[in-house]
């Protein structure tokens, strides 16, 4: 898309479709997605490089050491985090970034990054987002519970972002077409306003 390029932080609760979305997204945009860091292993499915850049524990503390990480955290007792390059790289050669995070990851990101457009990511509602969850069947039942209690924590940051997205069981296409269009309202809005990192 023409314009000054813009970083899109997309979040929301666990099982509303963050990784379908920007998937399609990619494909119909050229969108990058900025890829986070773990130190947990791969679950079944996820591509290293793809899904997430899976490394080693030692590994994550090196790359903490040398100032890498734009934002990093322990979550569920792993290391999570994006390494600056990840964002600055893209915008750099004039692409747009869209960074998939959690609340807490929204959080840092307000704090960090300027001129970032914040989207969350919602099911229909409470019930079906807790249905998602359990259909996943990638969590075990400690994990699980532990998610569908932080369901509210997540919820309650809704209104601290710019706009609200709603992912409605069999509507992906719509999802996206409305993303596509925030992008493109917000370049025309904001003009030549770059998105950078905070140092």
């Amino acid at each position: 898309m023409k314009g000054r390029p813009l970083v899109i932080v997309l979040h929301g609760p666990s099982g509303v479709g963050k990784d379908t979305v920007i998937d399609l997204l990619r494909a119909r945009t050229g969108i990058h997605r900025a890829t986070s860091s773990t130190s947990r292993p791969p679950r079944e499915g996820e591509v290293d490089g793809n899904h997430y850049h899976f490394l080693s524990e030692v590994q994550f503390e090196q790359k903490i050491q040398a100032g890498e990480f734009a934002e990093w955290a322990r979550v569920y007792d792993d290391y999570k985090g994006l390494e600056r390059r990840e964002v600055e790289l893209p915008l750099g050669e004039g692409r747009d970034v869209i960074i998939r995070t959690d609340v807490q990851g929204a959080r840092t990101w307000r704090e960090r990054l300027e001129g970032a457009i914040f989207i969350f990511l919602m099911a229909e509602d409470r019930e079906a987002l807790r249905t998602r969850l359990a259909s996943r069947g990638s969590e075990d039942p400690v994990s699980l519970a532990r998610r569908i209690a932080e369901l509210e924590e997540e919820l309650a940051d809704i209104e601290n972002n710019d706009y609200v997205v709603y992912n409605r069981h069999g509507e992906l296409d719509q999802s996206v077409a409305e993303i596509e269009r925030i992008i493109a309202d917000e370049k025309r809005r904001r003009g030549g306003k770059p998105a950078r990192l905070r140092s």
